[in-house]
């Protein structure tokens, strides 16, 4: 599943340069329930790593502040992903259908 992430400052507006965030899946919406994912990688530019196994990424965003990850998982169901800002914020998703 292609997942696209564009960062945003406080008033909405996309953001135009570099960027470094953590993320994670999780069962639910309210982004508690941690999810393990079978495969995460890198759809473009920009730079991922892997800070726990199938668990906690990080991501350096392209130079217009756009990510996109290909995430996959075993079977289909649903997870949200959770973008952990750097003042330490999670936004979470919509929910996210996977199939197989």
């Amino acid at each position: 599943m292609l997942v696209t992430i564009q960062l945003k400052d406080f008033a909405g507006n996309a953001l135009t340069n570099k960027n470094v965030f953590d993320f994670y899946i999780t069962t639910d919406a309210d982004g508690l329930l941690s999810s393990t994912v079978t495969s995460v990688a890198l759809a473009t530019h920009g730079i991922i790593e892997t800070l726990v196994a199938t668990k906690l990424y990080r991501l350096i965003t392209e130079d217009n502040g756009i990510a996109a990850v290909t995430l996959t998982l075993a079977e289909a169901t649903t997870r949200h992903l959770n973008v952990i800002l750097p003042n330490g914020k999670v936004v979470t998703s919509k929910v996210i259908t996977f199939t197989t």
